[in-house]
């Protein structure tokens, strides 16, 4: 991604993080499906195990534009109308607030609802002193910034009490621009509770080692796929067409 004419529009491409391939990788790295080892009905169950690290996992996808159903939009209307003039995008306004409270709640019940079901897994299975993952893939939520998102998700899970669960990955399955990088990036960005050992970090570092080695061997191999300890995701942007939304001056 560049900002000379090239011809290649990333906003286009689409990656494989999703149930299907979610659920074809785990096993090749050790792990396994949960639905198969629930006997009882109505447990409501996470989706993986992986037991050498003792780890549950929960997959969720963000696949809709949840920020613009008729529903959402109706309430933006309505609270923009208490204060015209007023920029959602400047941070110091009493609109961009209320406009963050909307977004989050929706958000707030897809992050209980996976506890939940981590929760629900440990103590179905008996799995003791066992940690809890929540894996998040944004599949086409694309209209907030990737920092907003992955913001408002830390957000919620600092705000409650999450016991089960200990660390949470944000993945996008769209290219998203970095301002310190000039590659269209697909993003694997970790966020850990205080809980979190470091046998738990070298895990998730691992499982995404191994996402991308499973991603290149359906797609082909990425031109960029170096790690960063961190990224500048507070001005991370969606990709939404073949140029730059912001010129790159790094070397």
């Amino acid at each position: 991604m560049s900002d000379d004419a090239d011809p290649q529009d990333y906003s286009s491409m689409k990656g494989v993080a999703d149930e299907p391939h979610w659920n074809a990788f785990v096993p090749t790295v050790g792990g396994q499906l949960v639905a198969p080892l629930i006997k009882r009905q109505g447990v409501k169950n996470a989706d993986y195990l992986f037991p050498a690290a003792r780890v549950v996992a929960e997959l969720k996808v963000l696949e809709t534009e949840f920020a613009h159903t008729p529903e959402m939009l109706a309430k933006v209307d309505h609270v923009a109308a208490k204060y015209p003039g007023e920029h959602p995008d400047d941070p110091t306004t009493p609109l961009r607030g209320e406009l963050i409270k909307l977004l989050r709640a929706p958000l707030q019940r897809i992050i209980n609802k996976a506890n939940r079901q981590i929760k629900e897994t440990k103590q179905e299975l008996g799995l003791v002193g066992w940690r809890g993952i929540l894996i998040i893939v944004n599949d086409s939520f694309r209209g907030l910034p990737p920092g907003m998102v992955m913001g408002l998700i830390a957000n919620v899970l600092a705000g409650q009490s999450y016991s089960s669960t200990d660390a949470f990955i944000y993945q996008t399955n769209h290219c998203v621009e970095l301002p310190d990088n000039p590659y269209a990036v697909y993003l694997w960005a970790p966020l850990y509770s205080d809980r979190a050992t470091d046998d738990l970090v070298e895990f998730i570092n691992n499982l995404g080692r191994s996402w991308r080695n499973y991603f290149e061997a359906i797609a082909g191999p990425f031109d960029y796929s170096a790690e960063q300890e961190s990224a500048d995701l507070a001005n991370a942007l969606v990709v939404t067409g073949p140029f730059r939304h912001r010129r790159y001056d790094g070397d």
